[in-house]
């Protein structure tokens, strides 16, 4: 049998020594100190009221010159027991000073106080007195209060010892209960004693006997029960299950589901498909309408996949959905398999009310078994990334091509800058009504050792991991300040919420700026796909700039999920749409519905809009249509390296 724990009883009366001691010493020091200030300031009045009583006699023989008189008093008062010594000042000069014959036994047990002794009938201190005052007296009284003192508390500690005693005599029947109730069951009753008692304990005693009669009558008939509530758990865990491995919104095998089936299938392959851009239609039509869809979506795949018995369709989550295949086919028809499901997929249109929806997606695949859900989503990442639709997982394009391919681009960037190699592309923005140039974009471009000119998509993402990424700023700064210094037509230059949230940058700005004076002429674009977060920062930097005579634009105006209260907070001049809602604006009907809508939006706030990737006639017609301010696109006028104005 283990160790007993400490019954109730000695707990209680444990806690009640404890508390009494620590009261007992809490009163103790606390009447201790109460005391002794007390008594000591009963002998500091007695001394004072000697000081305040002599002082006027003292004062009168000082006045009349009558020292003797004065040394008669001072002797008289040593010879009180009480009083040590006492010392007479006439300003710093000492004019008498008396000592008891105890003065030297006791000067350590005293204090000292002081009066002024004033002119007679006058506020004049003409002296001081000094009188040195035995603790005899407090000493005496303070050890007759402490003795008797710690006698009330002995009294008051034996009283609450017996009380603690008491209780701890009254509570052991509890004791005598728990040992008992230890080896209680239901299928054996034990005798509780005391229940002949009539007071607290006898009443417990009583209703336990009672107790156990009533938990025996229930055990049997939770014998019967138990039965039954053990074919609803298992009713309820095979729910449970479908839930766990089961899409709540589609009805479809989940995550869980198909790592599941991974583990379980040695030869199977995988394919992911993500859905591109869906967080717009749910932006744009109501998550309501989007889970209608991805539901529509997901039936649709299962008719694509209907006729196929070793492939399981799977919703991993949002707009992403699997096809899990149990024994893969030849790799040739695997990746054969895949076009023709993105083309499909693609064909497939949805309806919302009077809109027509078509979805475009993006595939990543495996052809491995072992970490297949990995794999693929590392296929569809690099999909993503690399813009296209289809891509099969191979470990030779993985991480180590992409880190020698950084370490390649890097070494490019720095003989570029060092030689003077990073320069300012233009592309002219039209107005729509004169179909004249009015501004132009300044774009950066890098010519290599083969004087290949190269576009910033090749470059820019490496130039922000190495670190290049605020030198480029300022050379696109500073040569295309230098060049526009002298010509009538307005420029623009791409910045990124981390250009305007580095103090160096913006110096550097406000700097080239002054040099050129081409405050007037210039207008900074901020890529609203960066997400404009730092309103404040941003706002500041916006601020700073109009006060040069810049003006400001929203760059990929549209791209993602632009936020129309940058354009409220913001003090805005421009609104750049992204191409990505431009470039099928002519055939595209939703695209013209987003468009519209900045459109009028920007009109009430007095924002010229301007659309990018104007690449054909048909579209700059409709840009034109829908009251675009201003154009820019292949169609117009390609990037090059001067302006025709």
């Amino acid at each position: 049998m283990g160790k007993e724990t400490k019954s109730l009883s000695s707990k209680i009366v444990f806690l009640i020594t404890i508390v009494t001691l620590v009261s007992i010493l809490l009163i103790f020091n606390l009447f201790e100190k109460i005391n002794k200030e007390a008594f000591f300031n009963v002998e500091t009045e007695k001394a004072k009221l000697v000081l305040n009583t002599v002082e006027p006699l003292i004062a009168l023989n000082i006045y009349l010159n009558l020292n003797n008189k004065i040394d008669q008093l001072t002797k008289q008062l040593v010879s009180n027991p009480n009083i040590l010594a006492i010392k007479v000042l006439s300003g710093d000069t000492v004019i008498n000073e008396s000592k008891s014959e105890d003065f030297d036994r006791n000067i350590d047990d005293s204090f000292v106080v002081e009066d002024i002794i004033y002119q007679p009938n006058s506020k004049k201190e003409i002296g001081k007195l000094i009188l040195t005052y035995s603790n005899k007296n407090y000493n005496e009284l303070i050890d007759r209060y402490t003795s008797l003192l710690i006698k009330v508390l002995l009294l008051f500690g034996i009283v609450f010892l017996v009380f603690s005693l008491y209780v701890k005599k009254l509570l052991s029947p509890l004791r005598q209960i728990a040992r008992l109730l230890r080896s209680y069951s239901p299928d054996k009753n034990i005798k509780i004693p005391f229940d002949n008692q009539n007071n607290e304990i006898g009443f417990i005693s009583s209703a336990l006997n009672n107790m156990q009669d009533r938990i025996t009558e229930y055990s049997k008939q939770q014998q019967n029960i138990n039965k039954y509530l053990e074919e609803k758990v298992d009713e309820k865990t095979q729910e449970l299950r479908r839930q766990l491995y089961t899409n709540a919104l589609t009805g479809l095998p989940n995550r869980r589901s198909l790592l599941h089936d991974i583990s379980h299938y040695d030869n199977s392959a995988l394919l992911i498909i993500n859905i591109d851009d869906f967080k717009e239609v749910n932006d744009f039509f109501g998550h309501a309408v989007g889970d209608n869809i991805l539901i529509s979506f997901s039936k649709k795949l299962a008719d694509i996949i209907l006729q196929e018995k070793d492939i399981t369709l799977i919703h991993l989550s949002g707009d992403e959905f699997a096809l899990f295949f149990q024994r893969k086919p030849s790799k040739n028809e695997f990746i054969q398999f895949a076009h023709e499901l993105i083309e499909n997929i693609e064909k497939i249109i949805f309806h919302h009310e009077t809109n027509e929806l078509s979805l475009r997606v993006t595939v990543g695949a495996t052809y491995q078994a072992q970490e297949a859900l990995e794999k693929a989503d590392i296929a569809l990442k690099s999909a993503k990334k690399q813009k296209k639709d289809f891509l099969l997982y191979d470990e030779t394009l993985n991480v180590e091509q992409q880190y020698r391919n950084n370490m390649e681009w890097t070494k490019k960037l720095n003989w570029a800058i060092e030689n003077n190699k990073i320069i300012s592309f233009f592309q002219p923005i039209f107005d729509n009504k004169t179909n004249i140039i009015v501004s132009a974009e300044c774009l950066i471009r890098l010519i290599d050792k083969d004087d290949n000119i190269i576009t910033p998509y090749h470059f820019l993402l490496i130039a922000k991991k190495s670190k290049l990424y605020s030198k480029l700023t300022k050379i696109m700064i500073q040569k295309s300040c230098q060049y526009f210094q002298y010509l009538d037509c307005d420029f623009s230059i791409n910045l990124s919420v981390e250009d305007v949230l580095d103090e160096n940058i913006v110096e550097y700005i406000s700097y080239n700026i002054k040099k050129y004076d081409v405050g007037k002429k210039i207008v900074f674009e901020l890529l609203e796909t960066e997400g404009i977060e730092n309103y404040e920062e941003v706002s500041s930097f916006i601020n700073e700039m109009k006060s040069l005579g810049c003006r400001i634009a929203i760059d990929d105006f549209g791209s993602g999920y632009s936020n129309f209260e940058y354009l409220l907070q913001l003090n805005i001049d421009y609104i750049k749409i992204d191409g990505s809602l431009i470039k099928n604006l002519d055939k595209d009907k939703n695209a013209q519905i987003v468009v519209e809508t900045i459109v009028n939006f920007a009109k009430k706030l007095d924002i010229i809009v301007i659309a990018e990737y104007v690449h054909n006639e048909a579209i700059h017609e409709k840009v034109k249509e829908l009251n675009i301010d201003r154009s820019q696109g292949f169609l117009l006028a390609e990037p090059q390296e001067t302006i025709i104005l």
